[in-house]
C-alpha cells in the first residue's frame, strides 16, 4: 500500500538536500528514517542481497534466520544452537534472530518454504525438463 504524507516545506527541504549529498532519493531517505523510528529494530540482523534475492542473516556471517528457525523447529534450545550447532554465533544473536522471526513471520516462512525439497525439485523440473530432471534426481 502506497500513502501521500505531506511535509512542512522546510522539513522537505531538509531531506532534499540531505538525499541529494547522500545521492539518493528524498523518499529513501524519508522512508529509511521512518523505518528505524517506528519498526522493529534488531540490532544483530541485516539483509544481504544474493543470488536467490535478499534474506536476512546474522550480522557478519552467513547465517540466515531461516536457519536458525529451522533448528528450533527441529526441538533444538538457543543453548543448544550457540553452544553446539552454530558456535560462532552468541546467545544475543540467536535471541534477536528469533525475535526478528517473530515480527517478520511471513517473510521467514516464505524463504523456508521456497527451500523445501519439493520446491527445489519443482525449479528442476521447472527448468530442466520432466524427464532431464527426474534422472537427474535418480527417480528414473
Amino acid at each position: 500500500m502506497s500513502m501521500k504524507i505531506t511535509l512542512p516545506s522546510r522539513l522537505f527541504e531538509h531531506i532534499a538536500k540531505y538525499a541529494g549529498e547522500k545521492q539518493r532519493s528524498p523518499e529513501e531517505v524519508a522512508v529509511d528514517a521512518l523505518s528505524k523510528q517506528f519498526l522493529p529494530q534488531h540490532p544483530y540482523i541485516e539483509h544481504v542481497v544474493g543470488s536467490g534475492g535478499v534474506r536476512a542473516v546474522v550480522k557478519g556471517t552467513r547465517t540466515g534466520v531461516e536457519a536458525i528457525i529451522g533448528y528450533t523447529r527441529a526441538g533444538y534450545t538457543p543453548q543448544d544452537i550457540a553452544g553446539d550447532i552454530l558456535p560462532h554465533l552468541t546467545l544475543a544473536e540467536i535471541y534477536d534472530a528469533l525475535s526478528y522471526y517473530e515480527d517478520y513471520r511471513d517473510e521467514i516462512d516464505a524463504v523456508m518454504a521456497a527451500n523445501e525439497p519439493e520446491a527445489w525439485r519443482n525449479r528442476l523440473i521447472n527448468e530442466m525438463g520432466d524427464l532431464d530432471a527426474r534422472k537427474l534426481l535418480g527417480e528414473l
